[in-house]
Formats: C-alpha cells, structure tokens, sequence
C-alpha cells in the first residue's frame, strides 16, 4: 500500500496539517494537554520550520537531533507563514487516511480550536478513528535564532 503524503491546508488563521499516527508516537510522551482533544508540544521539544527541499517549500517537523516529517507546501501557506515569526500549526494524526477534500468540507474557513477539537471528538466517537490533535510552535529562522542560539539554526 502506497504512504500517503502530509499535507497542509489554510483555515483562515489556522493551518492545519494531517499525517499518519506513527509519525508522531514518540512525542506522545512530551505533549501537553491543551484541553479537550488538542495537545501541544513544547517549542523547546519539537517545532515546526520552513524549509527548501529539492526546490520545493516544505513545512518540517523537527528537533535539536530529528526529522518527523516534512510536508511540502503550495504558495498559499508559504505566503501565509512567511512573515510571521512564531505561531502554532495543528498537526491531525490518524490512523485512517484524512483528504484535504473532507477536512475542507467538514471545517468553516473561521473555525476556531474548538470547532477542531470537538471534530476529534465527534470522528473518535462516531466513527472509532483513533484521531488525535496536537498543537506544534512554527519558528521562523530569526525565531530560532533567538529562541535555540547556537544550539540549531540548520
């Protein structure tokens, strides 16, 4: 069975990333509850970066010594990140496969946290997807600088 790929889709504000469980499974341990059905993770833990691959742009999910993930990234959300310094990016994971299709018809362009916490709750419920939200720190390079020092910029 072929794996699918991350993607990324906008919500007004919020963008909102799906991937597949087992990405994920290690950082389980250091998330934070952020109420309800969303979970963060501490900046200093992992973090969510902009980067260049292969020519594309590509939203990835890292540490000091690890890659998660990497999902690549239309002009759209890089024109909607690239200014920004710090801000938050929910990342669904699921043991099911999620569409960008689905999640745009089942999100309203305004829909806030909770709206997104109560669609995990409702999949989980209804449907017995084992779905899960967690919240990641994106950093822009001037952030990481300033927030990691030396300790990673690249």
């Amino acid at each position: 069975m072929e794996r699918k790929q991350p993607f990324c889709i906008a919500l007004g504000e919020n963008l909102i990333i799906a991937i597949l469980n087992d990405e994920l499974a290690e950082l389980q341990d250091y998330a934070m509850d952020a109420g309800d059905a969303l979970w963060y993770i501490m900046g200093t833990d992992a973090w969510l970066e902009l980067q260049t691959n292969g020519g594309r742009s590509a939203l990835v999910a890292r540490s000091y010594d690890k890659t998660y993930f990497t999902c690549f990234v239309g002009d759209e959300i890089v024109e909607k990140i690239k200014h920004l310094e710090e801000s938050g990016i929910i990342v669904l994971s699921s043991n099911v496969e999620l569409r960008p299709e689905e999640l745009l018809k089942d999100f309203k362009e305004d829909s806030s946290l909770d709206d997104i916490g109560y669609w995990i709750e409702d999949k989980s419920k209804k449907n017995g997807v084992d779905i899960g939200g967690l919240i990641f720190c994106y950093y822009s390079l001037e952030a990481r600088k300033r927030l990691h020092g030396n300790d990673y910029i690249d």
